[in-house]
């Protein structure tokens, strides 16, 4: 998400979100925390998003709901408004102001002059943006990479990159997901011949599973088929509602006889299938991971069954697809993934396509955008390599501003920035500390200690208990019969130093004993919890 500002006004470039890792257990996503444009929601004029990957749209609808501006526009190509519709749908916000652009295509907003250019990417109707300011202007390539063979013909437009270099860029933003990438990264074309001759040759069915959002893929997955004879069922909520969104609006062309119902699939001899699905990130809810664990309502997985993992692994996610593998692998299916065979490229850019869109752009400054720390910083040494200024070069983090004014660029004062933490219904609820307890919760378990003492004098009433969930030794009787007594001991021996007897200090006096003697026996730190009840 990047704000752009000219005087009193603001326009906002795509407001995507992260998915969580393995430090933020039970988090469904993370936001951008964009307190910023909400303190200052009366100067914004549009929202313009480049293409509908979720880590460019998934922001939006919270956004709206946060901003409560029912004028403000949303600009996006038609495939782009198509999936970002479907999620608004299912946040209950009807009939958003989509004003649909095109490649080639000029928008005045204010003082803003935005001309949208085509740019090949993992996903169709991606586009760039050249944004025109009496301050000076910015290139903002998006996501893109310079295949020269794309599926759908349409090529990362060269001639409206060097028109722009010829008006003059003041900035260039560019995406610098693959800038460690050394050469060029390989077209999407190359791809299908391999997907075709794994298909083709396959004994019995043919399960892939890929982006919902891969438009390209899926087309070339269906012509293989196609050519193969086969049949082609769908399953998988997000591969449906994409599917048929890409269908609708005529960015994925498959003859309607070539489509099963999922349902249909066992009436369908084996070798005439090909099954496409969700799963490549081996989430654990998914159609590949259901079958893969016999759970699927409509496909199940037999010896013999070739699957297709058409992605590479977002960086986290390693381990559940490899669990997804050995799954498969057990059921005896033939397993494809990109170690083994070409199944997948990348929708990004490597190191020389980095360097010719800046030698056809000729910025004067230059701002890697889309990346880790370390991919940032090696595109900034490309945009070196290449003859951009050393001082001309801005490596930002989240929340850093650079000042754009008569053509010349400086740093600017940050603004407050960061993430926000979406939990079920809860946004931005989920604190530092409850993510630690979490983590603690889950590495080291829980002991509950329940005590009873008198409300007078503060002596306890019979036998503390003691109740570990996730805790080493907790069906050890000789160690609970241990902690009981400390218990006891502590909590007399408070009751006896003390006239009147403050339950906050027997609560820190159990926890600090109870903690030290689990440490010694375990070397284990479960989280602690005393139940001082006063009878």
């Amino acid at each position: 998400m990047t704000v752009f500002e000219y005087g009193s006004k603001m326009i906002v470039v795509d407001a995507g979100l992260m998915f969580p890792d393995d430090d933020h257990p039970g988090v469904d996503l993370i936001l951008p925390d964009y307190t910023y444009l909400l303190e200052h929601a009366d100067q914004l004029q549009a929202v313009v998003i480049t293409h509908g990957h979720e880590d460019h749209t998934g922001a939006l609808p919270y956004l709206l709901k946060d901003l409560d501006l029912p004028d403000l526009k949303i600009y996006g190509s038609k495939l782009t408004l198509g999936l970002i519709e479907g999620k608004l749908a299912e946040h209950r916000i009807k009939n958003p102001p989509f004003v649909e652009v095109a490649a080639g295509q000029q928008v005045s907003i204010g003082e803003f002059k935005l001309n949208f250019f085509s740019v090949n990417h993992s996903i169709p109707a991606a586009l760039g943006v050249f944004i025109q300011t009496p301050a000076g202007n910015v290139l903002h390539t998006a996501d893109f990479k310079l295949d020269q063979t794309p599926i759908d013909g349409v090529y990362t437009d060269f001639a409206a990159i060097t028109r722009f270099a010829e008006i003059g860029v003041d900035l260039m933003m560019s995406d610098s997901t693959n800038a460690l990438n050394r050469g060029f990264t390989q077209s999407e074309a190359e791809v299908g011949k391999e997907l075709f001759t794994i298909i083709k040759n396959a004994p019995k069915r043919v399960i892939v599973a890929s982006f919902s959002s891969h438009i390209h893929r899926i087309q070339q997955i269906c012509d293989a088929a196609i050519a193969a004879g086969r049949k082609i069922a769908v399953t998988g909520r997000s591969m449906l509602t994409n599917t048929q969104i890409a269908r609708e609006l005529g960015y994925l062309k498959v003859p309607e006889n070539s489509l099963i119902d999922a349902y249909d699939t066992g009436s369908i001899p084996a070798k005439d299938l090909v099954i496409l699905c969700t799963g490549s990130q081996g989430e654990p809810l998914s159609a590949l991971a259901r079958m893969a664990n016999g759970d699927h309502r409509t496909v199940p997985i037999e010896s013999g069954d070739t699957v297709i993992i058409s992605a590479s692994p977002v960086p986290g996610n390693e381990k559940a697809v490899t669990r997804v593998v050995n799954a498969l692998s057990k059921i005896g299916a033939e397993v494809y993934d990109r170690q083994r065979a070409l199944v997948h490229v990348s929708g990004h850019a490597s190191a020389e396509e980095l360097k010719l869109m800046m030698v056809m752009a000729k910025p004067k400054g230059f701002m890697p955008i889309h990346g880790e720390v370390r991919q940032l910083r090696t595109h900034a040494k490309l945009a070196e390599d290449v003859g951009i200024p050393k001082r001309s070069i801005f490596v930002l983090d989240t929340g850093d501003c650079v000042i754009l004014e008569d053509g010349k660029l400086k740093r600017g004062e940050p603004v407050e920035s960061g993430i926000v933490y979406v939990d079920g219904l809860s946004v931005g609820d989920i604190s530092q500390v409850v993510l630690k307890d979490r983590q603690t919760l889950a590495s080291d378990g829980v002991v509950t200690v329940v005590c009873q003492i008198r409300a007078k004098g503060g002596k306890p009433v019979g036998t503390p208990e003691i109740i570990m969930r996730g805790v080493t030794g907790s069906e050890d009787n000789e160690l609970l019969s241990d902690l009981i007594r400390i218990v006891e001991t502590t909590a007399t021996n408070l009751a006896n130093n003390n006239k009147r007897m403050d339950t906050g200090q027997l609560r820190r006096a159990v926890r600090e004993r109870v903690s030290s003697v689990l440490w010694e026996r375990s070397r284990m730190r479960p989280m602690i919890i005393p139940l001082i009840i006063e009878v």
